[in-house]
């Protein structure tokens, strides 16, 4: 039987879903009336979400600095073609620390991706991240691959130079370096990183020390076997922009696994200096 829907019905549903109702008990109607925003508590995590579009699902998880609001320009984008999941990562910007922060695990993280991913009905996805996000997508791959329909990477973490912050660095001394690196290291595009909103960066100053004082030390963070790489079809890329040396384990990892590495014109965040080829990428990559 065909579903009807009204603005009431619609203005009545998002309201729910920002207060923790699945999106997919929306009426189909409504998922192409532009993009909402919300928070879903599955298991431990309440989860902050933005859902956008109509189509096959695409999940978009943040790298190191854990928050959705680098991808506005890709998501709207890709949603004219997909629906498209953004996501924070737990302990990050909105969405709400994971109990057990101090133990924290990539397969943990690709677990909680799973539930979320399942709860909303958008199984199966296709999954995209950079860094430590390439890290939880593969994993998802490799420990979850019914939710899964094919994966997207950019520089998987921990290809990144060694990172060594000392245990009695002050927060500050943290925020200050992490400014610099995100900005100018690790993107060849400071405008476009300083033109993202001001909340976002604020945002950021928090989400920095967490990165280094839980992410960073997370035991299981590990290139993905040759076995794993085979669980579901994986488009995996580098930076043309960034030294090959700092990511040469992934050309080792993807090599080993079959898998034939590409190259944006970018450094370590494509979604931030290159929204837009990115954006083609991810669908082309989606579509085959």
């Amino acid at each position: 039987m065909k579903m009807k829907t009204n603005r009431r019905q619609f203005l009545a549903a998002s309201t729910a879903g920002a207060l923790g109702v699945a999106a997919w008990q929306l009426p189909a109607a409504a998922l192409s009336e532009g993009s909402r925003t919300f928070h879903r508590q599955v298991g431990v995590i309440r989860w902050y979400c933005e859902l956008r579009g109509r189509g096959p699902a695409i999940v978009l998880i943040p790298s190191g600095e854990g928050d959705c609001g680098s991808f506005e320009k890709v998501a709207i984008t890709l949603a004219s073609e997909f629906t498209v999941l953004s996501i924070d990562m737990p302990g990050f910007s909105r969405s709400s620390d994971p109990p057990n922060f101090d133990h924290y695990s990539i397969s943990q993280g690709a677990a909680e991706i799973a539930a979320l991913v399942r709860a909303l009905g958008l199984t199966p996805a296709t999954f995209y991240g950079c860094s430590s996000g390439g890290q939880f997508a593969l994993r998802l791959a490799a420990e979850h691959p019914e939710v899964v329909r094919k994966v997207i990477v950019h520089e998987v973490a921990p290809a990144m130079p060694a990172l060594s912050f000392p245990a009695q660095a002050t927060d500050e001394a943290i925020i200050h370096a992490c400014r610099e690196m995100f900005r100018n290291l690790l993107n060849e595009n400071a405008a476009a990183w300083d033109a993202l909103p001001p909340e976002f960066h604020h945002r950021l100053d928090r989400n920095y020390v967490t990165w280094v004082r839980r992410y960073l030390p997370i035991p299981d963070m590990r290139m993905p076997t040759p076995q794993e790489l085979r669980q579901r079809p994986v488009t995996w890329t580098i930076g043309g922009l960034t030294p090959a040396v700092g990511f040469f384990n992934n050309v080792q990892a993807a090599f080993a696994g079959g898998i034939q590495i590409g190259l944006l014109m970018c450094k370590h965040f494509p979604q931030v200096s290159i929204p837009d080829a990115l954006a083609h990428h991810i669908a082309v990559a989606a579509r085959a």
